[in-house]
């Protein structure tokens, strides 16, 4: 019995030495409220496209306003709507800091969808973008 309540008493006295400042600490050790996220701006020109005209696809990537000058990797994914399997994954090239480009063309009119594949700053983004490629 006497070591019941012994070990009682030691719970309570050790829930009372809890540090509060973990609680806005999430698992990682990160504090939430200064945590920024990365964000990728995907933008297609010309706006309205027709096939076999030449697009220009531009990600640019920001980090708390700032455009991010190192990035791990930048893959672009372009599909048309409904097509499964095979999409075509294309490597953006660096035009300036935090900003990336990649040309295509596209064949025929339809809805397409691009997704930026963005590693930086230890975080991951893949913001996809739909648009219409009209007839000509």
């Amino acid at each position: 019995m006497k070591i019941a309540y012994w070990l009682v008493l030691m719970g309570i006295i050790l829930t009372g030495c809890k540090d509060s400042s973990m609680d806005d600490m999430d698992i990682s050790g990160m504090n939430q409220s200064s945590m920024k996220l990365i964000q990728v701006d995907v933008k297609i020109s010309p706006d309205h496209p027709k096939p076999d005209e030449a697009v220009e696809v531009q990600a640019t990537v920001t980090l708390d306003g700032e455009k991010v000058k190192k990035l791990n990797e930048l893959t672009f994914e372009i599909w048309e709507e409904g097509q499964s399997g095979n999409h075509e994954k294309i490597k953006g090239r660096k035009k300036e800091n935090g900003v990336y480009t990649m040309k295509t063309t596209f064949q025929k009119a339809g809805t397409y969808n691009i997704t930026s594949h963005t590693t930086a700053a230890g975080m991951h983004a893949m913001p996809t973008q739909q648009f219409e490629v009209a007839a000509k």
